[in-house]
């Protein structure tokens, strides 16, 4: 069941990855394909409440981080779908990988920011142009794409050996 799992999450969570990167947003088809999977999984094991209270936990946890501007609203939908996944009995293993995992990217892009902006970090003249609004990032007000941790603690959270 787990392998069915995480193959019906690749897609989505690949593509909110990826436009998180990108675009610094997180599709909404993403968070609902997300949240289908998790209400399925818990169908499917009879663990309904556990998923609905995961969901409940990470949309209200997230909802708080979007209202004191710790991150986007689309961060916070996305916790909340991956807190319908885990249900509420993996949600501490969730929120710490997905800490965990969002302190990691914060730090690689603040070890980046100086070389970008001192000018020592360019880019060749072909790079694509996500790319380049990344380096414009850092050289300004960098934002972290916590989407990218989310995920990460999402698959941290998953029975694995299930």
């Amino acid at each position: 069941m787990a392998a069915l799992v995480a193959m019906a999450l690749a897609a989505p969570m690949l593509a909110a990855c990826i436009s998180d990167v990108r675009r610094r947003i997180i599709p909404d088809w993403t968070v609902a394909a997300i949240s289908i999977v998790g209400l399925a999984q818990s169908m499917a094991s009879g663990t309904g409440a556990d998923a609905a209270l995961g969901g409940m936990l990470g949309l209200s946890a997230g909802a708080l981080a979007a209202l004191f501007g710790a991150w986007g609203w689309g961060d916070a939908k996305l916790l909340g779908a991956a807190g319908m996944v885990t249900g509420v009995s993996a949600m501490p293993s969730l929120i710490l990988g997905s800490a965990a995992a969002g302190g990691m990217l914060a730090a690689a892009l603040l070890a980046l920011r100086a070389p970008v902006r001192a000018r020592r970090l360019v880019l060749p003249s072909g790079a694509p142009r996500w790319l380049r609004a990344e380096q414009t990032r850092l050289r300004r007000a960098p934002s972290v794409p916590y989407g990218l941790a989310i995920v990460a603690g999402l698959l941290f959270a998953l029975p694995w050996g299930a």
